[in-house]
């Protein structure tokens, strides 16, 4: 799995995810952006691994003055009001201390070690604010859309099968904590926090699967009729599921 790898699928998936899983991750950059280790009005805020750009966007909401969004897929990355570069966070094409506050938001799980791009935040920002998906989070959608999509003809990438067998770490707070007094913040702080997204209804479970980067260019790709068929399927598997409650670990560090 190679940076240059996730970046073409985020790229690919641009379209599809501010469709679906952008609604996820707005909401849980909502519950991040309240616990920013920092004063946020007039701050100068880097959204590290952007995306679309939803905590750059909530972080702004609480008062930051500007914000420079960062990622490897350019088709992802917002509009202004928000600066946008394309870069890679283990090598940040930004001066030391250039922010008062870096914000990683489900980026730095897409690292095997994340003590590189952590301890590069560090390098370019005073404070840091991250989050991850708890230890053992899970819903019965994923595994479930999945399976019907796979039925449907889609083979995951590489770099999602290597991401599903193990490429990721998986941390609890005590671990995160630990990584970034490594990385050089003096002080740490890492909690769990359940945020209720606000996606229940089949199709709303639907649009986030569909959307992510490793299944969105798959399904970009299909006639109309067969992803018809396809939605009609995969909404029929998560009927009668749970709504979609994330628990993630949010770290606080400075």
């Amino acid at each position: 799995m190679t940076s240059r790898d996730i970046g073409t699928s985020y790229d690919a998936a641009a379209d599809g995810w501010r469709a679906g899983p952008e609604r996820m991750y707005r909401r849980l950059a909502e519950a991040m952006a309240d616990l920013a280790p920092v004063h946020l009005v007039d701050a100068a805020v880097l959204d590290a691994g952007a995306g679309t750009g939803v905590a750059g966007d909530a972080l702004r909401r609480r008062g930051a003055h500007s914000v420079v969004a960062v990622d490897l897929a350019p088709g992802m990355l917002p509009g202004p009001p928000t600066l946008a570069a394309v870069g890679d966070l283990t090598r940040l094409p930004f001066r030391s201390e250039s922010f008062d506050l870096a914000a990683a938001a489900f980026s730095l799980n897409h690292f095997t070690d994340p003590a590189a791009p952590m301890a590069e935040l560090r390098r370019v920002a005073g404070a840091l604010l991250a989050t991850v998906f708890a230890p053992g989070w899970d819903h019965p959608a994923k595994e479930a859309v999945d399976d019907v999509m796979a039925g449907h003809g889609f083979v995951p990438p590489a770099w999602y099968a290597d991401f599903k067998a193990g490429g990721a770490f998986d941390l609890d707070p005590g671990g995160f904590e630990a990584y970034a007094r490594a990385a050089g913040f003096g002080t740490a702080h890492a909690l769990v926090v359940e945020v209720d997204t606000g996606l229940g209804t089949p199709s709303d479970l639907v649009d986030w699967r569909l959307g992510m980067a490793h299944m969105a260019p798959y399904v970009a790709g299909l006639t109309a009729g067969r992803l018809a068929r396809a939605r009609r399927d995969a909404e029929r598997a998560v009927a009668g599921m749970p709504s979609l409650v994330v628990s993630m670990v949010v770290l606080r560090a400075s």
